[in-house]
């Protein structure tokens, strides 16, 4: 029987020796939550939501809860509560104007939401029911909307850009296609200055920065895909491994040579206890009780060095 140290232990083996990974915590994020599921009927004026809707089924109706939100002052205590209950109520129609822009410019549902239901709060604190006369979802639209628009406008930019240049920007836009409709092509940046009344080099500008408003990724891009995680380097799995086989390693030496043959089987050439047992001329429950109590020391010498490591220094 061979005596030689067996080979650098394979990660099937320190996996066996020395299991037991610890699971990251979940981060959190913070999320809208509404009741209810349908979204209520509203009336256009008047204070009182129509039958059937989610006023009917939790107290008084979302028109009524404007209006005692609206006679409150500031330091009310309930003003907290009426507002949860507002927010709740109308951010399906949040969700609804977001529907519209979802998927624009590389951005998520989810920052919409956020940037349109911080609108519809500022909504719920302006509305003035004498001036509404009711109404307000003719103002709550609006807002957010205007709140969305404004977040495209203003944060979906790589680079900085002038006020001026964006606007004309979105001009350009809207010059575009009626433009392309009348002359059968695309239209030139002359072309276009001459419909807005501006210069040329100002379209060139505008278009050059419309065009760098998105960084582009530094790796190569599927065209059909757009998926980059491919061709993105990450860090080898075997990496978190090596540490361990270097303990392992001075570990398995001190085996005596029946102990290292037993692993060498089980783990590098992917014997049975059974085969083991045939070829060593030992019992099946003798190599089982022969494996458990080798991978025992195992355990209880990395255990050992994990205890005798020093601690990291601390970043300043």
């Amino acid at each position: 029987m061979s005596t030689d140290v067996p080979p650098r232990p394979d990660h099937h083996l320190v996996r066996v020796v020395a299991a037991g990974a610890v699971d990251g915590a979940p981060g959190h994020r913070l999320h809208l939550q509404r009741a209810g599921g349908a979204h209520p009927s509203f009336p256009a004026t008047g204070g009182r939501a129509s039958p059937g809707g989610a006023g009917d089924r939790t107290g008084p109706g979302p028109m009524a809860l404007l209006h005692r939100y609206a006679a409150l002052d500031d330091d009310a205590p309930e003003r907290d509560t009426i507002m949860e209950q507002l927010v709740s109520t109308f951010l399906p129609v949040v969700e609804q104007v977001v529907a519209r822009y979802a998927g624009r410019h590389h951005t998520s549902r989810e920052d919409l939401v956020q940037t349109g239901a911080a609108a519809m709060v500022a909504a719920i604190d302006r509305w003035d029911p004498d001036r509404a006369k009711g109404d307000f979802l003719g103002y709550l639209v609006p807002c957010v909307r205007g709140e969305i628009k404004r977040y495209f406008r203003d944060r979906t930019w790589a680079t900085s850009v002038p006020r001026p240049v964006k606007d004309l920007g979105i001009a350009i836009a809207k010059a575009s296609d009626p433009l392309a409709q009348r002359l059968g092509r695309a239209p030139r940046p002359s072309e276009l200055a001459d419909a807005l009344g501006v210069d040329r080099e100002d379209v060139v500008e505008a278009l050059a920065a419309k065009a760098d408003q998105h960084a582009t990724p530094l790796c190569a891009v599927d065209d059909e895909t757009g998926d980059t995680y491919d061709t993105l380097g990450a860090v080898d799995a075997a990496f978190g491994h090596i540490e361990d086989q270097e303990l392992l390693r001075p570990l398995v030496v001190r085996l005596t040579a029946r102990e290292q043959r037993i692993l060498v089987l089980r783990f590098f050439e992917d014997r049975t206890q059974s085969e083991i047992g045939a070829e060593l001329g030992l019992s099946q429950m003798h190599v089982s009780r022969l494996l458990s109590r080798t991978l025992a020391t195992l355990r209880r010498g990395l255990e050992d060095a994990d205890r005798r490591r020093p601690d990291p220094p601390r970043s300043a």
